[in-house]
């Protein structure tokens, strides 16, 4: 259960720096998920971090379970995302998806 949870805030954590880095660096918004996915692989081969041997999963090599670990986290930073723009805490970058621009008309 630990794994998980610790996955689940490795995503949370990646998406916010994710998020910080599109206000920094305006022109890395155009490449947003591949930035993500970058950004957790290499955190988890900083961490030296794999889900696999947390949960006592054998895989073939060590450094395969490290870099799929970062792409489940990568993973997990996109619904982490679309959890949060479903309760309407994060706005979405570079798209207005109110109205369209034309002005509210009182009925």
């Amino acid at each position: 259960m630990y794994e998980f949870a610790a996955v689940a805030l490795l995503g949370l954590a990646t998406l916010k720096v994710v998020d910080l880095l599109s206000e920094l660096v305006p022109g890395i918004a155009k490449v947003r998920t591949l930035t993500t996915f970058a950004l957790a692989v290499a955190t988890v081969l900083a961490l030296d971090y794999s889900i696999f041997s947390g949960f006592g999963i054998a895989v073939r090599d060590a450094w395969i379970g490290t870099v799929v670990t970062g792409l489940i986290i990568g993973s997990l930073a996109a619904a982490w995302d679309a959890v949060l723009g479903w309760f309407g805490t994060t706005k979405e970058v570079g798209s207005d998806r109110g109205n369209a621009g034309r002005p509210r008309i009182a009925a």
